[in-house]
């Protein structure tokens, strides 16, 4: 009856290479025929049972329900005790499905919005930064920076008022004695085409007097589109068979799980990190890169983009066209190793990690002389 199932609701997918029936792409419709047969020999196995037929097909079925008990229960054990921050496969869609359409981005936090993340609070402003209410007009004698980013900006996973713009406020204002405001302009999955276009549609009306942009690898990425990366809350009924696979096996936290152990296998010593500038999709993420600069460079703005782990590479590439980049890797050697990631499963930087990115980007923009102040804090 399920493989019967499967087939009917296989039957009702059209593939986007419709190359039989006008329907079907040949490796859909293979994977319809082979459940077609499994379902008809299961069908003459019950209609006509056979001796050592029937033995064979016992095994197979207690084999099958043992398997699916076996992974059923360790799923639902998974979820209950959610050991290594699990439950970040679950809070990561919540957030990104309220994201709301926005015509510039293509999607945008929404406005006036509190909410809880695990045990983590979530504010955003009236105009969907996660930060205070600012106004566009800047006050007499304040300075502002604006930081550019996605969720590693944003603060995924830190409680609100631990991102490194908001540590990077006080830090400034003690040395310098004068008001600054740090403005939180990440949006979670945003890459750095977005970054350059919410710059030019709103980030200039802040006026900021620095622009920070920090860069993830994941920056060179397509746009996301949430509602189908994070479908999980979403409405719409899987549209096809592989879809629906697809979601299940995205759901899954075992599936999770096992990805993990994946990742945290060691890596072949002396095994080279490929740099980002050698992704296919580097040349539009440069290129945005390029737009942010010279928008800084026409208002006289200075702008420094800062890797989050460090691509020698990448900063070289920057500096041949005068944009001054430098590396995060050394905040993260200030934090001990178990105190530097949210969770086993989830890489993004903790508290700690955001203090020592609040303490080196101000030590490196006081050094620059953008602050107007040096280390000592006198003119």
């Amino acid at each position: 009856m399920i493989v019967g199932g499967l087939i009917v609701f296989g039957l009702a997918h059209r593939s986007s290479s419709p190359d039989l029936l006008g329907r079907y792409s040949l490796g859909y419709a293979a994977v319809l025929a082979a459940l077609a047969g499994l379902s008809a020999i299961l069908a003459y196995v019950l209609v006509r049972p056979a001796g050592k037929l029937a033995e064979l097909s016992k095994n197979a079925y207690t084999l099958v329900i043992a398997t699916v008990l076996t992974l059923g229960l360790t799923e639902l054990g998974l979820r209950l005790f959610a050991p290594w921050g699990l439950d970040f496969f679950h809070w990561l869609p919540y957030h990104m499905q309220g994201m709301v359409n926005d015509p510039d981005m293509g999607y945008a936090h929404p406005k006036n919005a509190s909410y809880r993340l695990g045990t983590l609070n979530v504010r955003l402003n009236s105009r969907g930064l996660r930060d205070h209410e600012i106004p566009f007009a800047k006050p007499t004698g304040e300075r502002r920076i604006l930081v550019l980013g996605d969720s590693v900006a944003f603060g995924w996973g830190v409680d609100q008022g631990e991102t490194f713009s908001d540590r990077m406020e006080p830090l400034l204002r003690s040395r310098t004695g004068q008001a600054w405001e740090v403005i939180n302009a990440g949006v979670n999955g945003y890459n750095s085409e977005q970054e350059a276009t919410f710059l030019a549609a709103h980030g200039w009306r802040y006026s900021p007097d620095i622009v920070i942009v920090v860069f993830v690898d994941n920056d060179v990425d397509p746009r996301l589109v949430p509602n189908e990366a994070t479908w999980r809350r979403h409405w719409r009924w899987p549209a096809s068979l592989p879809e629906a696979v697809d979601r299940l096996r995205q759901l899954s936290y075992l599936n999770q799980v096992t990805q993990v152990m994946a990742r945290l296998q060691p890596q072949p010593a002396g095994a080279p990190r490929p740099s980002i500038t050698e992704h296919p999709r580097w040349h539009e993420a440069h290129a945005a890169l390029r737009r942010i600069a010279a928008a800084c460079r026409e208002r006289g703005v200075p702008l420094l983009v800062a890797h989050l782990s460090g691509d020698e590479k990448f900063l070289r590439t920057l500096s041949e066209y005068e944009i001054a980049a430098i590396s995060l890797g050394p905040a993260w050697e200030r934090v001990p190793q178990d105190r530097r990631r949210v969770s086993r499963v989830d890489a993004h930087p903790a508290a700690p990690v955001h203090e020592a990115f609040a303490e080196l980007l101000v030590e490196e923009v006081t050094v620059r002389g953008w602050v107007g102040w040096d280390l000592t804090g006198t003119r």
